[in-house]
């Protein structure tokens, strides 16, 4: 089973599927050959295919949704885990002028999901842990865990 770090440290599942499911999911509708998308009722019959996989979600259906918008960042952060608080700290260096804090410690963890996309590039693949958090001061921004471990600051919601 695939396994992610939490921000708490603690280990869990990665959104409870196991990456055998994933392969095994038929890659496209009965009846299809390459290339897929030729018509638009193609595109549809895919899409609609695609919906069907248990493991895949659309990000408007995530729960806690509340509909603002999120401008998109690709900053890296800092975690730190004080005495059982995290904090985020932002470097000097790169940082963009919204948000201007520096420092905030995450009062809570409202929502979690996976991003996976560009995957048939390997210079442009993205695959993210993203977490939507509550920091101290009241702004709710969208931290990402990178395969790799670093942290970045994805998204602050308006």
């Amino acid at each position: 089973m695939a396994v992610v770090s939490s921000m708490n440290g603690e280990e869990g599942s990665l959104l409870g599927i196991e990456v055998s499911e994933i392969h095994a999911y038929p890659l496209r509708p009965k009846g299809f050959e390459e290339p897929l998308f030729v018509t638009t009722a193609s595109k549809q019959a895919v899409a609609e295919h695609l919906l069907k996989a248990p493991w895949l979600s659309r990000a408007s259906d995530l729960e806690g949704r509340t509909g603002e918008a999120v401008h998109a960042l690709e900053e890296p952060v800092e975690l730190r885990n004080l005495s059982g608080q995290v904090e985020v700290l932002r470097p000097n260096e790169g940082r963009r002028c919204h948000p201007s804090w520096k420092r905030r410690r995450v009062e809570k963890v409202l929502d979690r999901w996976r991003r996976v996309g560009g995957w048939w590039d390997a210079d442009r693949s993205v695959d993210r842990v993203v977490f939507r958090v509550l920091l101290s001061g009241g702004a709710v921004v969208d931290l990402a865990r990178e395969r790799s471990g670093d942290w970045l600051l994805v998204g602050v919601v308006d």
